[in-house]
């Protein structure tokens, strides 16, 4: 599995397929307005998703709801887990980060995940943004008998 580097920023999104299922199932039902969230990580695996509201309300845009970022850090807090990622959606866009994604990436520490909702599948992508910006491997283990590949 990857590592994280010194800095604490995971190396890839590495996510297991009922959490993966869960975050896509999360910004399509949203759609069109950009779907938001956190996932947990405990060490370098993704363990919990905190589906957010948009209280943008926006096609391009997200913040998620100040409450339940904080509810949603406490929690992670409590278990020993880390802010491993923020994601949300493009309904209208590829997967790759906007200008406004750029300037509103407050968090180096977490990775940035996007979806694009042009196809379907989605396209799922993550980057570290950290004055740099650059892409990092998805992984999703798959379920117990199943093959799966991002």
């Amino acid at each position: 599995m990857a590592g994280d580097d010194q800095n604490g920023t995971p190396e890839a999104l590495v996510i297991d397929a009922p959490l993966y299922h869960e975050m896509i199932e999360h910004v399509r039902s949203v759609a069109p307005i950009e779907g938001v969230g956190l996932i947990a990580f405990a060490g370098d695996r993704a363990v919990k998703i905190y589906r957010g509201t948009n209280v943008e309300q926006s096609t391009t845009r997200y913040s998620m709801d100040p409450t339940e970022v904080v509810a949603a850090l406490n929690e992670m807090d409590q278990h020993g887990w880390q802010l491993g990622a923020i994601f949300h959606s493009h309904p209208r866009s590829e997967a790759a980060p906007s200008p406004t994604d750029l300037r509103h990436a407050y968090y180096p520490n977490a990775l940035m995940v996007i979806i694009s909702l042009l196809t379907d599948p989605p396209v799922v992508r993550a980057f570290r943004v950290d004055g740099e910006v650059r892409e990092v491997p998805v992984r999703v283990l798959p379920e117990e008998g199943t093959a799966e590949t991002a």
